[in-house]
């Protein structure tokens, strides 16, 4: 269902510090991985279903590794020719030079071609999938990590996951082209090559020295990217506040501080990667100056000729190039490393709220009633919402739950559709524990109405019709006649089928309530939550409102939280909570009569103290515009 329902802020609530990274919730840890372990398990999960036309990329990285290090020996033979006096090399030498050439840059550009497109649908894969992971995480995983820190996995670690595996993938084709080369150098001079391969080799060990930091602080680099996007979705959605209250320079040093750290870290890792070329580098000129010394003395003692001396010349720049790429490489495949920790984390998160085994029959509906037995309910950091409650719904009644902020109304009705599982105690529909219903089953029979009406990517209709999929256009027409949502409906350009974009503001808080209403009226469902549905709206859209909230309630078992009490003065039980405890309960008679909490919130919003003339009077908040009726329904109350 929907998680429309109220998730309370728990950084503010909770004594968390604005940009501290929240420790309620089971965040996914990301598990360190070795590079085995981490592009293993990206080959077997994603690239293995590629696997033919990957291997036709390995047959051209072959082509591009033997024509590369083909040039090499094919330069020493033409000299050869050229030292014999085999003039005719004029014309098969440059013919096969152009040969070589172009087998190398033809495979080099099928070869990208192919690479690229299959890396580019296992990131698109991989997005997918992410994102069926979140639809069906826990809302505690889900909770535990802000919405645009979350983003960054689709688009910051995915994208880097991709470009690290080009670069991966790529560095096959170096590491043919180095051996290919290095037969070609043995089959030139044995002696030198294996002493050029032995320098090489010295440089993995400063090499993996700066790699290890690469990776450390890719991987910081990464979350603080997070950060940062959701630093920048924080101010820019709270705009308006922060223009109101003049708060821009305060804004922009927060979000400074954000931006500062990840320079930091950018220029660290940097610095580290800009390490490795010049090792290469380095090394390659340390070889050079060997070669040079190896090539003289074996020149004055006979052991190779010029021919040789220009082939295994050739053959070291021919290597040098890979084994520079190879650096480069290297220190990106560590980013992708630390991204797939960050991505395989989310993956493997495990929900801790299992799918039960029973289904009502086809067409079969609960009746409504609700039992909470003993719940209680400790959020992850410690925080006790609930303490023992006890509580039986009669089927289609309507209970109210009033209480300070805090009191945990929102957390008993997040837990009835079992977006968190109470810690302790069971909570029972017509008299079956709810997680022995199916996740599908138990929601069905739930419909939500909050304060906040979301609408989602889509027509007009199809966003009523999310109230139930199997309804057509005629049952979300008269779901929305009887949301009195029809007659502006059919003023939009498009009518039902104009297409809604959820960034745009095209509704008006009362529409966009009567959709939501119509939405849940589809729904039909026995069991109806209303969360603050009419906290944000005007007095003429509540009135409106209200009449299609009342008509929806009929025959329904309905929960509503309302700090406005005006609205709720007729529900047939009130329940009072304080510190997640109910510290009363009963009518609006009942309560008043008991003057505890309830009778002081009931003083609090209105004023019945004596006016002048003798005559108590009621005030409510909502002004000068709140209704006749609503005044002539507290005349039984306040002796007027």
């Amino acid at each position: 269902m929907p998680s429309a329902l109220d998730i309370p802020n728990w950084r503010d609530k909770h004594g968390g510090k604005s940009g501290a990274e929240p420790t309620l919730m089971n965040e996914p840890k990301a598990k360190r991985l070795n590079a085995r372990a981490a592009y293993g398990r990206l080959w077997r999960d994603w690239l293995r279903p590629h696997w033919r036309t990957m291997l036709v990329a390995l047959v051209l990285m072959a082509l591009i590794a033997a024509s590369t290090a083909g040039y090499a020996k094919f330069m020493e033979i033409v000299i050869s020719a050229l030292e014999n006096e085999r003039f005719e090399v004029i014309w098969w030498g440059p013919l096969g030079i152009v040969v070589l050439t172009s087998v190398k840059g033809v495979s080099h550009y099928l070869q990208q071609v192919i690479q690229n497109k299959v890396l580019s649908s296992v990131q698109a894969d991989m997005q997918k999938h992410m994102f069926d992971r979140l639809v069906y995480m826990d809302l505690a995983h889900l909770l535990a990590e802000a919405p645009a820190a979350l983003a960054t996995r689709f688009s910051a670690d995915i994208e880097l996951i991709r470009l690290a595996s080009a670069q991966v993938f790529g560095s096959v084709r170096d590491v043919l082209t180095l051996i290919a080369t290095i037969l070609v150098m043995l089959s030139i001079d044995w002696a030198m090559a294996i002493g050029l391969v032995v320098v090489f080799a010295l440089a993995f060990g400063p090499i993996g020295i700066a790699g290890a930091k690469i990776r450390r602080i890719s991987g910081q680099t990464q979350s603080e990217i997070a950060h940062m996007t959701e630093a920048v979705n924080e101010g820019l959605s709270g705009i308006r506040m922060v223009r109101t209250y003049q708060l821009e320079e305060w804004l922009k040093r927060s979000s400074d501080a954000v931006f500062e750290r990840l320079l930091g870290l950018r220029i660290s890792l940097v610095r580290w990667q800009a390490m490795v070329t010049p090792m290469i580098e380095i090394l390659a000129g340390l070889a050079v100056s060997i070669l040079l010394f190896l090539v003289a003395w074996r020149i004055q003692s006979g052991a190779i000729d010029l021919a040789g001396f220009i082939g295994l010349i050739t053959a070291l720049g021919v290597a040098t190039n890979p084994a520079r790429k190879l650096g480069g490489a290297y220190a990106i495949g560590l980013q992708g490393m630390a991204a797939l920790e960050r991505v395989y984390a989310l993956y493997d998160a495990k929900n801790a709220i299992e799918d039960g085994s029973f289904a009502f029959e086809e067409g079969e509906k609960s009746k409504g009633q609700i039992t909470f037995k003993d719940v209680g309910f400790v959020y992850p950091d410690g925080f006790e919402a609930l303490h023992n409650i006890d509580l039986t719904i009669e089927a289609g009644k309507t209970y109210a739950f009033v209480g300070r902020s805090g009191a945990g109304k929102s957390t008993v009705f997040n837990l009835l559709p079992r977006l968190f599982d109470a810690t302790s105690g069971k909570i029972l529909i017509d008299g079956r524990e709810i997680r022995e219903l199916t996740l599908s089953a138990l929601r069905r029979q739930i419909s939500v109405v909050s304060q906040d009406s979301v609408l989602l990517s889509g027509t007009v209709l199809e966003n009523i019709g999310f109230g139930r999929n199997s309804a057509d256009k005629d049952a979300c027409i008269a779901a929305a006649n009887a949301a009195a949502a029809h007659e502006f409906i059919e003023a939009l350009p498009l009518g039902y089928d104009t297409v809604i974009d959820p960034a745009k503001n095209s509704f008006s808080g009362g529409e966009r309530q009567r959709l939501s209403i119509a939405r849940a009226i589809l729904r039909d469902a026995p069991i109806l939550l209303l969360d603050e549905p009419t906290s944000a709206l005007d007095a003429q859209s509540e009135a409106v409102i209200r009449d299609a909230l009342d008509d929806l309630s009929k025959d329904r078992t309905t929960l509503v939280i309302a700090h406005r009490l005006a609205t709720i003065l007729d529900a047939d039980q009130i329940v009072v909570m304080d510190r997640g405890r109910i510290v009363d309960q009963g009518t609006h008679d009942e309560l008043l009569e008991h003057d505890g909490i309830y009778a002081e919130l009931f003083s609090l919003q209105f004023d019945l103290s004596p006016s002048g003339d003798g005559v108590k009077r009621a005030r409510s908040f909502a002004g000068p515009k709140r209704s006749r009726g609503l005044m002539e329904r507290f005349g039984r109350f306040v002796g007027f």
